[in-house]
């Protein structure tokens, strides 16, 4: 049976209910008797913390197998972007592996029909009309441009196979930073597993990606903006703890995407210009 610690407020899996320690935090509790004819009442009751509310129903995502796969994965995006605090009200901060799921196929999904769609529109032919007015530095010509932008189809097949590795290494980033400054600040209450939920849904804006000129901006801003309001909610952050545990992070992530971009641009420059 599960149940929640009302100290800690973490969730975990035990076999006997009754008096005992919270595996987490080691503070005593009481577990519900949750089997049938006990103290939880019948079978279908819902699940109840140890001090004795309802548990979180779950988000629509975290339901999928009752909802069925695209129903559960539409309704949880459009919480994410328009009903927020219902969605992370609802979130089951246990279920790490949905959360993950949920954050890496949506982004992988959305980032590859990016980069098709950014192939399609920027041909070779039409690049070279558009860099025919540019001022490209003296140091590339035309063509070299055109390859780094418009690689040859192996790379661009090899890059696309690598989209959710680097999704699921920047997804964990992510949350791994925003969690270290949560913790640094005194906020992060309730666990990493927390965190990552809500760094997880706040991935619902990625749907935006494909979207051709602004899209992407409004992506990173709005997911920004999400990650707080999770925060905010698993975390029982105030405005200002969860605003700094995402705004910091962001920054060095900035930076730290700047110097690896410019470290990758100069090896593919190389590479090209060999």
């Amino acid at each position: 049976m599960l149940a929640r610690c009302p100290s800690c407020r973490n969730t975990f899996s035990t076999d006997l209910p009754g008096r005992q320690n919270c595996p987490v935090c080691g503070k005593p509790l009481l577990v519900p008797d949750q089997r049938p004819g006990g103290a939880a009442g019948p079978p279908d009751a819902p699940t109840t913390d140890v001090a004795g509310h309802p548990s979180p129903p779950g988000t629509p995502w975290e339901r999928r197998s009752e909802l069925g796969f695209p129903k559960a994965w539409a309704s949880t995006v459009a919480q994410a972007l328009f009903e927020p605090s219902r969605l992370f009200a609802a979130v089951r901060i246990e279920r790490t592996a949905a959360h993950v799921g949920f954050a890496v196929l949506t982004g992988t999904a959305f980032s590859i029909c990016n980069q098709l769609l950014a192939r399609a529109l920027y041909s070779p032919a039409r690049m070279r009309r558009m860099l025919a007015t540019a001022a490209i530095p003296p140091a590339f010509d035309v063509e070299t441009v055109i390859r780094f932008v418009h690689p040859r189809p192996a790379i661009f097949l090899a890059l696309l196979a690598a989209t959710p590795l680097v999704m699921l290494a920047g997804f964990y980033l992510n949350a791994l930073v925003t969690h270290g400054f949560g913790l640094l600040i005194g906020q992060a209450r309730r666990g990493f597993p927390a965190t990552l939920a809500a760094c997880a849904y706040a991935y619902a804006p990625l749907v935006l990606l494909p979207v051709p000129a602004c899209g992407s901006a409004i992506a990173i801003v709005w997911l920004a903006v999400l990650t707080g309001i999770g925060l905010k909610h698993v975390h029982g952050m105030g405005t200002a703890g969860a605003a700094a545990s995402v705004l910091v992070p962001y920054l060095v992530l900035c930076c730290a995407s700047c110097g690896l971009g410019f470290v990758l641009f100069g090896a593919m420059m190389r590479a090209i210009l060999q």
